[in-house]
């Protein structure tokens, strides 16, 4: 897996090439302080899978450089590292097209993760990231559909929705909300009647139409 890396911080770059160096498979090819200097090292550097970035940093941040390589470089993955946990801050990067959002207070088991998981095809988020999106979900649902439509929907229906949309299985859904794989189905179940969808791919677009995600 080759990786590119890129973190205004000097001290703390050096310290996300040392640890993600170490991992099993895993090569960082370069490092670098901003969005633009991301952007011409995949001009040249062939086969890159993965670029972790700070999501704050001079001349191009993380949510430029994220837009940008949907535009140029559809096939290599992102994942933003960052100690912005505001949903504004999530939902943009998340509407840019990360790949993965993890907090800067992750420890290695939770980043190595992170970056298996982006690299098999699946979104990932820190814990407290998916705990502050279900929270706003409710906000943002309330007033965009509840009210219109008169649906009732339950939090943690809501924070079900939240990880359907995110691609987790049922059983990961369980383990994530501490709750029988057999709770999950019937929360399924119940929002598709709800929502009016047929399938769970109807309910992954109805989270992303009415911003859910």
């Amino acid at each position: 897996m080759r990786i590119l890396i890129a973190e205004d911080h000097r001290i703390v770059l050096d310290s996300l090439y040392l640890l993600l160096s170490s991992m099993k498979g895993v090569e960082v090819v370069s490092k670098h302080t901003n969005g633009r200097q991301v952007l011409t090292a995949l001009e040249v550097e062939p086969g890159i899978d993965l670029v972790v970035s700070d999501l704050q940093m001079p001349i191009m941040g993380g949510i430029e450089l994220t837009l940008k390589m949907r535009e140029r470089f559809p096939h290599v993955k992102i994942c933003l590292l960052t100690v912005a946990d505001q949903p504004d801050a999530i939902k943009e990067a998340i509407r840019a097209g990360a790949d993965g959002y993890v907090l800067k207070s992750a420890d290695r088991d939770e980043l190595e993760t992170s970056i298996n998981m982006i690299m098999n095809g699946t979104r990932f988020y820190s814990e407290k990231v998916l705990m502050t999106l279900a929270n706003e979900a409710t906000l943002d649902f309330a007033m965009e559909v509840d009210k219109p439509q008169q649906i009732s929907i339950t939090k943690r229906e809501l924070e079900v929705l939240k990880l359907i949309a995110q691609e987790y299985s049922g059983t990961q859904i369980a383990e994530k909300l501490f709750i029988g794989p057999t709770t999950v189905e019937t929360h399924r179940k119940h929002l598709m009647q709800k929502l009016g969808v047929q399938s769970t791919i109807g309910l992954v677009k109805y989270a992303l139409k009415f911003h859910i995600i």
